[in-house]
């Protein structure tokens, strides 16, 4: 199985899960859509593995619009954490281990942006 294949199935658990772990339950009373932007990510992706695992004729070209929604939403969060940190700023109590985390995240979701794209229009071209 491929990088981005894998990396959806895994990432696409792991976001929801992360952000229900760091902030709780009860988040979703308080910030709905910062608790399900992360859950839609997390579906997003797991559909986008799924058919790409199953070769579906959209299912690669579902993989990019996926990974692309990811990293988007990852590249404002990990940025924003990043600069919240420089500034001494952040009121999160363990703020390094979620920069770090905010970090792999995002790289990994660039990396698999990446060579989903280009699996994508590779197979659009041969």
């Amino acid at each position: 199985m491929r990088l981005e294949v894998i990396a959806a199935f895994i990432i696409g658990i792991l976001l929801p899960v992360l952000e229900t772990c760091r902030r709780g339950i009860s988040y979703w009373g308080i910030e709905l859509t910062t608790m399900f932007e992360d859950y839609v990510a997390g579906a997003l992706l797991l559909i986008g593995g799924w058919a790409s695992y199953r070769e579906r004729h959209w299912g690669k070209l579902f993989l990019v619009l996926a990974w692309a929604y990811v990293a988007g939403l990852m590249s404002s969060s990990f940025w924003s954490q990043l600069e919240e940190t420089l500034r001494h700023t952040a009121s999160e109590p363990d703020n390094l281990l979620v920069v770090i985390v905010k970090f792999l995240l995002w790289s990994t979701c660039i990396v698999s942006l990446v060579l989903s794209f280009k699996r994508a229009t590779h197979s659009r071209t041969a």
